[in-house]
C-alpha cells in the first residue's frame, strides 16, 4: 500500500492584458473537487483585489506585473504569497505582498489567530519574538513597533512561521519587506495541534 502523500498539484496561470502581466497559481488534483473550485476563487479573489487596490482599474498610466511563490505544500497545508508590482510614474513603483494558508481537505483559509490554540496570547509570543529580532538584527525602524495586527500577513515554510510587513510599515523602502523567521518550536506550546503549524512539528 502506498502511504505517501503527494503535494497537491501547482498549475501556473497568465493574466494578460493592456499594462497587466500577472501570474497566479491554481490548485490541481484535490480530492474534493468543491474544495478545490472554492480554494482558487479564494486565490483568484485575492489577486483581483490587489490589482484594484493599486489603481489599474482608476489609473490609466498604471502598468502592474506580478508573480507567485509556493511557500509551503505539504501535509494538505499550502501556504503561497502573491506579490504585485505597480508603476504610475515618479521615482519608483510600489510592490505589495499577499498571502494565503490554506488546508486542502477542508477549504479552511487560515488566519494568523486560527494557527493557535484559543485563549493563547499569540500576539503578545509573537509580539516578544519580533522585538527581539529588531534589536538583534539593529533593524533602523521609521516607525515604532506596536505589535502585530490580529489580521497579520505571514505564511508557513516548512518548520517556520514568517510574520511580514508591507513596505514604508517599519523600515525605510531600500530595505524592503521587513520578515521575522519565527521557529515553530518557539511558539510549539499555544500552537493548534492539529492546525497548519501543529502538523509541520509532527
Amino acid at each position: 500500500m502506498n502511504t505517501i502523500q503527494l503535494p497537491v498539484g501547482i498549475i501556473p496561470r497568465h493574466i494578460v492584458q493592456p499594462r497587466l502581466d500577472v501570474y497566479y497559481p491554481e490548485l490541481t488534483r484535490l480530492e474534493n473537487s468543491n474544495i478545490e473550485q472554492h480554494l482558487n476563487a479564494r486565490i483568484m479573489l485575492q489577486v483581483n483585489t490587489m490589482i484594484r487596490k493599486q489603481g489599474y482599474e482608476e489609473n490609466p498610466q498604471t502598468t502592474i506585473t506580478g508573480g507567485f511563490e509556493i511557500k509551503n505544500n505539504q501535509r494538505d497545508i499550502v501556504s503561497l504569497t502573491n506579490s504585485h508590482y505597480s508603476f504610475s510614474g515618479g521615482a519608483h513603483g510600489t510592490t505589495i505582498l499577499r498571502s494565503l494558508t490554506m488546508d486542502v481537505n477542508t477549504g479552511q483559509v487560515y488566519s494568523l489567530k486560527k494557527l493557535f490554540k484559543p485563549n493563547s496570547d499569540y500576539q503578545k509570543r509573537l509580539n516578544e519574538l519580533i522585538r527581539v529580532q529588531i534589536k538583534s538584527r539593529d533593524m533602523p525602524l521609521i516607525a515604532d513597533f506596536t505589535g502585530i495586527a490580529p489580521n497579520q500577513y505571514y505564511y508557513i515554510a516548512d518548520k517556520a512561521l514568517i510574520i511580514y510587513f508591507q513596505l514604508y510599515e517599519l523600515l525605510p523602502y531600500v530595505y524592503g519587506f521587513p520578515y521575522f523567521v519565527i521557529s515553530v518550536y518557539d511558539v510549539q506550546d499555544i500552537v493548534l495541534e492539529d492546525g497548519p503549524l501543529g502538523r509541520m512539528i509532527s
